[in-house]
């Protein structure tokens, strides 16, 4: 058997989202994933050498989302200011903000990733992260100090129809991807479950919505405001 070990000082919110995302790889391929809570909490993941470059993959790709989500939720909730709104209007740009890169934002992490088998999140992100934090500096840089609310639809509209080829459905309260893959990148940013889930949504990045069901009143607002004629419904249908 081979181990993977994942650290961040204190902050258990990051490894419990990679535990929640690696599970099912675990219970598929007999390997087994566990936080231990402490001073600076750990995950270990224990897999077979044969599937080994499998979780090692998988568990680089989790701690990507980590720093690509959490930590850049957290350094844009420091420097964007976005007066003029509400808690709920400032987390969905805070997402739409996220979402904007984070595919570069996650292939640029990995490759700081390589050739390690034990991972310090924060290490890695105060360390080795220097050019992106530098971007997302700017980035923040450009960001309104006010927004109206039209103001703020028409921006998320905007980062929205950038996304072209990803969907996401909706089944049961429950944002999945193409594949049925549960998707849970709201565990790692603030706020509560207002908007929870269209936040979802946006946070995968995606630019086609699938509605199997029937979804809080205002989630199915701004998703209708951002997604417009590429969020579709299939109520009655649900998934297999």
């Amino acid at each position: 058997m081979k181990e993977i070990r994942i650290t961040d000082s204190a902050n258990e919110k990051g490894l419990t989202y990679a535990r929640k995302a690696l599970l099912g790889l675990a219970s598929e391929f007999g390997g087994s994933v566990e936080v231990v809570k402490g001073d600076r909490s750990a995950l270990t993941v224990t897999c077979g050498d044969r599937y080994y470059d499998l979780f090692k993959c998988e568990t680089e790709d989790k701690i990507a989302d980590v720093i690509a989500v959490m930590y850049k939720y957290e350094f844009f909730k420091r420097k964007i200011v976005a007066g003029g709104l509400n808690g709920v209007e400032r987390e969905i740009l805070l997402s739409a903000l996220i979402a904007a890169d984070i595919e570069d934002d996650k292939r640029y992490i990995i490759r700081r990733l390589r050739n390690f088998t034990n991972f310090a999140v924060d290490g890695v992100y105060n360390f080795r992260l220097q050019p992106l934090k530098n971007k997302w500096k700017d980035v923040a840089s450009y960001v309104p100090c006010f927004f109206t609310v039209g103001e703020l639809f028409d921006f998320v509209s905007y980062l929205v129809s950038e996304k072209r080829t990803k969907k996401v459905i909706i089944e049961g309260g429950k944002v999945y991807d193409g594949n049925y893959n549960r998707l849970r990148r709201t565990l790692l940013t603030g706020g509560n479950d207002e908007a929870k889930i269209v936040r979802e949504v946006i946070l995968s990045a995606s630019g086609n919505v699938e509605v199997f069901s029937s979804i809080p009143e205002p989630d199915e607002r701004y998703l209708k405001r951002f997604f417009g004629r590429r969020l579709s419904y299939f109520k009655g249908k649900g998934l297999k």
